[in-house]
């Protein structure tokens, strides 16, 4: 499929920075349960309304060396109403063990991919634009320390990025033998970005 300028301008994404009203403390929980005191350089929060919250992040390696791709799922939904909680029945359950996989990225690839994400969120998202209230489901994605939280992105770039997401999410839980394929997918699927992004039919 090629994207035309006009289909560019017509894809639009409700993101904005920071975290949205009233969800800083819920998102702040799941990203401590899921990183702990790990600053990941790119990570993305999925928070769900209903089902449990879900994780990937890259973290940043020493000098050159390999990054460390992880994805974590919560064993148990971390935001839960509970009648018996002092404060107005919200619980953040953050004392429980995520189900985690992680392996081993280029680190070529990781910054190529950081560097993607912030020219694609930076593109999208004008700087004084807040993350909007949210009822339903929240995606909160922390790139190079700039955080855009707001509704699932589908179109353009969005829809490229949630594809890199999901072959990231395969790759934490593929055979080092089968890495390579993997991979290369994404940096195929980032070479589409570059190019939509640079204005042309991707």
């Amino acid at each position: 499929m090629s994207f035309m300028p006009s289909a560019w301008a017509a894809c639009t994404t409700d993101l904005g920075h920071g975290w949205p009203p009233a969800v800083s403390n819920y998102g702040e929980a799941v990203e401590g349960l899921f990183e702990g005191q790990a600053q990941p350089m790119l990570s993305l929060v999925t928070l769900p309304k209903s089902g449990v919250e879900t994780g990937v992040a890259l973290l940043p390696g020493t000098q050159d060396k390999e990054w460390t791709l992880r994805y974590s799922k919560a064993d148990k939904r971390v935001y839960n109403w509970n009648n018996n909680a002092r404060s107005g029945g919200l619980e953040l359950r953050v004392d429980q063990e995520p189900d985690q996989y992680q392996v081993s990225i280029p680190a070529a690839l990781a910054q190529r991919l950081v560097k993607s994400w912030r020219a694609a969120l930076d593109s999208a998202v004008p700087a004084e634009r807040k993350a909007p209230v949210s009822e339903g489901e929240v995606l909160s994605f922390q790139v190079d320390g700039q955080r855009y939280s707001g509704s699932r992105w589908e179109c353009g770039a969005g829809k490229l990025m949630m594809k890199q997401v999901a072959l990231l999410i395969e790759a934490s839980d593929t055979k080092e033998k089968k890495l390579d394929r993997r991979w290369n997918d994404l940096d195929e699927s980032l070479d589409e970005l570059q190019e939509l992004l640079a204005g042309k039919a991707g």
